[in-house]
């Protein structure tokens, strides 16, 4: 039983990786704190379900719609976030906070209060080895989160771009002394994660129920585990993730599932408390 749950928990804890690497990108180059992330994961789910559903468009054909339409309403957010001044992340909360009533509404208005859900019924196939059972989502979830980390370690490790960019989070006042287009990078960063927020949301309407006012629970995954890494440690995104997801796991099985949401909010209390530059971050 015990493998089970731990298979159950890398997986889990394996998508909350997806949810997490755009949120973490885009606040640490342009530190916009954006609580409408969540619900954009939502809006991409519900891109992907009305593809999938009212089309009959295979479900792999939906995630190119769903970053599409992630990408333009990150554009327009980027916009707005780009006329913000001093303290930018305050005044991002703000304007966020705004976005993501806008967004709730607007898809109360378009799909209802109903439940939606994404069924893919060869997710939840899979096989037996000796001890647990593996389901073909739990892989997908697991090597596609690796896979995403492996092109983002080359992009931001290997290119100009990614250097570029690992130092607009570091510094973007030092940045733009080097040279560096502090703005275009940050434009970059929304693109980047929008592209994540669009390969999440599908995969969140296959696991998750989509419902317009959902999204507060992303937001507080994504926030959590960027602030376990520490704010631009990309690296560590991975290793939060997955605690996270396994104690996610085991509460539900020691606890209930009624306590599944409690594990988030009490590891931010405690990572604020006593760790608030994160397990791998560094103070100022």
């Amino acid at each position: 039983m015990w493998t089970t749950i731990f298979v159950s928990g890398i997986s889990l804890g394996s998508f909350y990786v997806l949810v997490a690497l755009g949120f973490a990108l885009i606040f640490g180059v342009t530190r916009n704190f954006n609580l409408a992330h969540g619900e954009l994961i939502v809006l991409a789910g519900y891109s992907a379900y009305w593809l999938w559903k009212a089309w009959a468009f295979p479900f792999v054909l939906t995630f190119p719609f769903a970053i599409l339409v992630i990408l333009l309403v990150c554009m327009g957010l980027q916009r707005l976030f780009s006329r913000l001044r001093d303290p930018i992340e305050l005044n991002s909360i703000v304007l966020s906070f705004g976005v993501a009533i806008l967004i709730q509404n607007s898809l109360l208005f378009c799909f209802s209060g109903n439940y939606r859900l994404i069924r893919i019924p060869i997710l939840s196939q899979g096989f037996r080895i000796p001890g647990f059972y593996v389901s073909y989502g739990q892989l997908t979830l697991f090597f596609l989160s690796l896979i995403i980390l492996g092109i983002l370690y080359v992009l931001m490790y290997r290119t100009y771009l990614g250097k570029a960019l690992r130092a607009t989070i570091q510094d973007k006042d030092a940045a733009a002394l080097a040279g560096i287009n502090v703005a275009a990078m940050g434009t970059l960063a929304f693109c980047i994660g929008a592209l994540l927020i669009g390969l999440a949301g599908p995969l969140y309407g296959c696991i998750h129920y989509l419902y317009p006012t959902t999204g507060h629970e992303a937001t507080l995954v994504a926030i959590t585990i960027t602030i376990f890494a520490g704010v631009g440690r990309l690296g560590g995104i991975i290793l939060a993730g997955w605690i996270l997801g396994l104690a996610e796991s085991f509460t539900v099985v020691l606890c209930g599932a009624s306590w599944r949401e409690m594990v988030s909010a009490v590891l931010l209390l405690t990572l604020l408390a006593f760790r608030p530059h994160g397990i791998l971050g560094k103070g100022e």
